[in-house]
């Protein structure tokens, strides 16, 4: 398609934004463009219409609530790097965040468009997944709330309904004694897409893991939650040789595909470890807090 038959729309509020979507079908929504315009160079996708979030402030901003972190969807990642609030309560998120890309691309990237490309080798979800992270989709006449796990249809497809808006990400504060890590391999340290990730998180009491969450990043068709391993390690008295089965766990429950960045045995042996450095580093973070409070 010619660049100059492509129409560029940029609403300034959220009401304008979904006249458009009803007046424009077959629009396509840019958030931070990072993904959407790298597929039309590729030919993978074409737009006729292009609907940009950029000027709309009410998707902007990082805020505390009662519960939790509410997130807007046009946050970048540079700019979950830099929270104050993020880094306090959810570091794991700044963590996956500073693990996209290069600095140009985080300035651009934003949360809302990260996780609605429903990549599966996306960084934000799995952390996300792992504090349990919820998304708000609006449309002109009402929202809904829906928990990130159940957001995902398949490869690049979520359960976003024609009209909707993915709005905001609500986090909530993670228990007491708790860790949540994120753990990426990638084929080189900039610029490039995860070969497998984990976040884990791990809650304490009582000298044991009272509730614990593995994600796994790039080895399905959407980020999954590994439940079998999960529930291996709830209620037990964390250790290595623990984590070791876990992480061997994990390694069973992934299902990757081959491609040119790794094979399928590749990519469940690096399953195997991140599970393990990732539990390893949730139980550092748990016990310094259960130390903290003390």
């Amino acid at each position: 398609m010619i660049l100059s038959e492509i129409r560029l729309h940029s609403p300034q509020s959220l009401a304008e934004a979904f006249k458009l979507l009803e007046e424009l079908k077959e629009a396509r929504i840019a958030a931070g463009g990072t993904d959407l315009f790298v597929d039309m160079k590729q030919g993978l996708i074409e737009a006729r219409d292009i609907i940009s979030l950029q000027k709309i402030e009410d998707l902007r901003g990082i805020g505390k609530e009662d519960k939790g972190i509410r997130i807007g969807a046009m946050v970048t990642a540079q700019e979950i790097i830099s929270s104050s609030l993020i880094n306090q309560h959810i570091p794991a998120l700044a963590d996956a965040a500073r693990s996209m890309a290069s600095c140009q691309i985080r300035s651009m990237a934003t949360i809302g468009g990260n996780i609605s490309s429903a990549v599966p080798s996306a960084d934000l979800p799995p952390s996300l997944i792992a504090a349990d992270a919820t998304v708000e989709l609006r449309c002109s006449e009402s929202f809904r709330e829906v928990t990130l796990t159940k957001l995902f249809a398949g490869p690049r497809e979520t359960i976003c309904q024609t009209g909707e808006l993915l709005t905001f990400i609500f986090v909530p504060f993670p228990p007491p004694n708790t860790g949540i890590s994120y753990q990426k391999f990638a084929l080189r340290e900039a610029n490039a897409l995860a070969v497998a990730s984990v976040a884990s998180r791990l809650t304490l009491k009582d000298g044991k893991i009272d509730r614990v969450a593995v994600v796994l990043g790039a080895v399905a068709p959407t980020p999954i939650e590994a439940l079998k391993t999960s529930e291996f390690l709830s209620g037990k008295e964390p250790s290595q040789s623990l984590f070791e089965e876990a992480s061997l766990m994990a390694k069973k429950e992934a299902k990757p595909i081959s491609d040119i960045r790794g094979s399928i045995w590749y990519r469940k042996e690096l399953i195997s470890i991140l599970t393990r450095r990732a539990l390893t580093e949730a139980l550092l973070q748990a016990q310094r807090k259960s130390r903290t409070k003390e």
